[in-house]
């Protein structure tokens, strides 16, 4: 359910950019929507899970969520503005690596034969179907992007950590993505005077402007659902498990775009899907997440 409603919020977001959307507008707007909407959810049906909080958790849950959030939202928006298309779709995927690694280190997570094996295919598969064959030369946007996986796997982790350890309901740990993580990009925009001239257009737009409103809308919509699913995986499977499902997104999307935006496919990229949903496949036959 995580792929399927981060595969349709991917979705809707290119439809809403293809009509004309600003990103940052849009991203803030869905954003304060997703928070709304998340309010009242917990409020009308989770609202006993905040006993479960202490001073402790609840610091660690604004924490991470403002590391995923805030500090990997700022990353992408910068390094995407810094190089070019073609590697940042490849560099997201990064994150997928990234996850695994840092569940290895923080979690104590198995890093064994298999799994390592079904990453370097992950990966392949990735750069065939995002790259077709073909990667331009790094650029200081590159750096950044690593750096906006390595703030959403490190997120990641930390919830993983706190699910583990707590036993507080994973619905609630998403209630407070949107409260940390909104503050730290309103920071960063406070901020972009000071940023270099290439990155600062990235932050000039009107956020009061409502004519993509129903997408923004559309969008909340799926973003609470993919939150939602993407905590309760972390609730009952590893960190790497949950990353390495999330690989078969691209794939999801891909589909959509060839069915509803005209949009083609190379047949080298055809062989990274293929290689993508083999991945995805094998995680799963193989109980990576028992791992």
């Amino acid at each position: 359910m995580f792929v399927i409603f981060w595969a349709i919020q991917i979705f809707i977001t290119k439809v809403a950019f293809v009509a004309g959307a600003d990103i940052l507008a849009l991203t803030i707007q869905s954003g304060i929507i997703a928070f709304m909407l998340l309010t009242l959810y917990v409020l009308l049906f989770k609202r006993h899970t905040f006993k479960q909080l202490s001073k402790t958790i609840l610091i660690g849950l604004l924490l991470a969520n403002a590391i995923h959030g805030g500090l990997g939202f700022f990353f992408n928006n910068a390094g995407i503005a810094l190089t070019t298309a073609i590697n940042a779709g490849f560099l997201v995927q990064v994150a997928t690596v990234t996850t695994a690694l840092l569940a290895w280190i923080i979690l104590k997570e198995k890093m064994t034969s298999s799994k390592m094996f079904l990453l370097i295919l992950i990966i392949v598969g990735a750069l065939l179907l995002i790259t077709k064959g073909k990667l331009d030369s790094p650029q200081i946007g590159d750096i950044l992007l690593i750096l906006a996986c390595l703030s959403w796997s490190t997120g990641n982790v930390l919830v993983r950590k706190i699910l583990k350890k707590h036993p507080i309901d994973s619905d609630l740990v998403t209630f407070f993505r949107p409260i940390a993580g909104l503050p730290l990009i309103f920071i960063a925009i406070a901020f972009a005077p000071l940023f270099p001239s290439s990155i600062q257009p990235v932050f000039q737009t009107n956020f009061f402007n409502l004519t993509y409103i129903n997408y923004a809308f559309a969008c909340a919509i799926f973003i609470v659902l993919l939150w939602i699913f993407l905590n309760r995986t972390l609730k009952l499977a590893s960190a790497s498990y949950m990353t390495m499902m999330g690989s078969l997104t691209p794939v999801l999307v891909a589909i959509l775009a060839l069915l509803f935006l005209g949009e083609s496919l190379e047949g080298i990229q055809w062989v990274g899907a293929l290689l993508i949903i083999f991945a995805g496949f094998s995680t799963y036959l193989l109980k990576i997440d028992k791992h």
